[in-house]
């Protein structure tokens, strides 16, 4: 069973920059080799799956150098638990073509002296792969889902409470980052009853500093950190009658559809299967205006957990 470490609640947490704290550094001399600092402010547990994975999509986009190719699709896999803290990236393009390119990056946790990228060997910790592609006018075209009905609005929704009793995850340096809003799910103090009839929660979610660009949309890597939402239908299909449990992410798929405008992302979030110790589910992923933007699916490890 793991142990929860609580994280004081006078303890300040810097609100961050995604877009800066998510931009890798290229090592001199080593080409394909980045290094970054994950700063404690994205701290989870470990840091959060979402911001590994979109540090991991900057590097690759910055090492393929297509600005006439966007990210269609990556997956993630999440081998090891990455703390906050240095890292180091490697990049190797896999294709270059006309009009798409694929791209395997692998990101592994290091020590100081090792934060120059200066190791032969590169780590496994997270591994992705993307997809690149240059989009196009098609007479192929089909919408198969809707905006949630009783998405409402960020305005209507509640906004993130804590827990009827003390607990470490009232006080996640992660939480500071963003401003999450449920539309559709229970509170903290209803989730003590057990199962729900249903699996399934509608958010809003945004960064509490704008992830937006100067052209009006979203930097698209850290599209993966909205993506990464599957524990609150997790949480509300099974309950906590059993007591806490953590979500471990052990891979996770994108895809993009089209650009992120506003500073609002909705998240339609269903979990699909809960047995044996994993769980499944799939998040849509909706702009303000009703744009179907993205899709991640997501499974995960269920870890039983003490609070302490």
């Amino acid at each position: 069973m793991a142990t929860f470490p609580s994280l004081a609640p006078d303890q300040p947490v810097d609100v961050r920059n995604v877009v800066e704290d998510s931009l890798p550094t290229a090592v001199k001399g080593r080409p394909g080799r980045y290094s970054l600092v994950i700063n404690e402010g994205w701290r989870v547990l470990y840091a959060f799956g979402g911001m590994t994975m979109a540090a991991a999509l900057r590097a690759a986009t910055i090492e393929l150098d297509r600005g006439d190719l966007d990210l269609i699709s990556a997956d993630a896999t999440y081998c090891q638990a990455i703390p906050a803290g240095p890292v180091a990236i490697d990049v190797e393009v896999l294709r270059r073509g006309k009009r798409g390119a694929q791209v395997l990056v692998r990101m592994w946790a290091t020590d100081e002296a090792a934060d120059s990228g200066e190791h032969d060997i590169a780590g496994n910790d997270l591994v992705v792969t993307a997809v690149f592609g240059s989009r196009r006018e098609s007479p192929y075209v089909l919408s198969g889902v809707t905006m949630p009905a009783d998405a409402g609005t960020p305005e209507s929704a509640r906004e993130r409470q804590p827990s009827p009793e003390p607990s470490p995850f009232d006080h996640i340096p992660y939480h500071h980052q963003t401003d999450w809003r449920l539309a559709v799910g229970r509170s903290p103090s209803e989730l003590e009853t057990g199962p729900s009839d249903t699996a399934r929660t509608v958010s809003w979610f945004k960064f509490q500093r704008s992830a937006v660009r100067a052209d009006g949309t979203w930097e698209p890597s850290v599209m993966a950190v909205p993506g990464d939402v599957l524990g609150p239908a997790v949480v509300e299909g099974l309950g906590r009658s059993d007591g806490f449990f953590l979500i471990i992410s052990l891979q996770i798929s994108l895809q993009w559809f089209a650009p992120i405008e506003g500073e609002w992302l909705c998240q339609h979030t269903r979990a699909h299967v809960a047995a044996d110790g994993f769980a499944t589910g799939s998040a849509e992923l909706w702009s303000e205006v009703g744009t179907l933007v993205g899709l991640a699916t997501q499974t995960a490890l269920l870890q039983p957990m003490k609070l302490g």
